[in-house]
């Protein structure tokens, strides 16, 4: 994890006299929205074993300081299931759907998340399987978080700072002009949408094959 310190040489020279507590704060802040939106923090969970009478199950985050913010993908022992929103469980089961259980994985056919943290299976398991759930998940930190995840400083230090400037030149200050707000703004805006292709196609680059290529 990086400290928020670690951002204070990208942010200050563009914002000079800003205190160290509001730079801390607007660097956070830019973090979290950053990782909301992007995607870019991701992490697999441990495998999980389901148990009978069990509606729900927690995603533990990777640290204290950290959140889940989006279940990405679930796998249980035959294969990667589908996600569902609580409008396509009522429709697909027009009968209701809390209170239905299967015997096997085999059976399961969606997951859904209720909040972010929290995924339920659908149709839950009535019987105990051990090691059967694994899920990859976004995460973002929390609003009391010291550090943020790595890849923000390693890879995205720029993209964080812009964000951070646009929110210190909001403020009612002798630092922060209003203009620059609204230029920072605009840039963090666009590395947030272009940025959020990263964590679809991850960091290796597939080779680029031809007609003649054998797979």
């Amino acid at each position: 994890m990086a400290a928020l310190s670690d951002f204070e040489r990208f942010v200050l020279p563009f914002c000079v006299d800003a205190p160290m507590p509001a730079v801390h704060d607007a660097v956070l802040d830019a973090s979290i929205e950053f990782c909301t939106l992007t995607r870019a923090a991701r992490e697999f969970s441990d495998l999980m074993t389901l148990v009978p009478g069990v509606a729900e199950y927690e995603i533990d985050p990777p640290d204290g300081d950290s959140q889940v913010t989006e279940v990405l993908t679930a796998w249980l022992p035959e294969g990667q299931i589908d996600p569902i929103t609580r409008v396509g469980l009522d429709l697909v089961y027009r009968q209701g759907w809390t209170d239905l259980t299967v015997g096997t994985t085999a059976e399961v056919r969606r997951y859904y998340c209720r909040q972010p943290g929290l995924i339920r299976l659908v149709p839950a398991l009535s019987a105990r399987i051990p090691d059967a759930l694994r899920v990859e998940f976004a995460y973002a930190p929390t609003r009391t978080a010291t550090s943020v995840p790595d890849i923000l400083l390693s890879t995205y230090a720029e993209k964080i700072r812009d964000g951070a400037l646009a929110r210190l030149h909001q403020h009612a200050a002798p630092y922060a002009d209003p203009q620059r707000a609204v230029l920072y703004g605009q840039l963090f805006d666009r590395h947030c949408a272009m940025r959020a292709d990263d964590s679809q196609h991850g960091f290796a680059h597939q080779p680029l094959r031809t007609g003649g290529d054998e797979f």
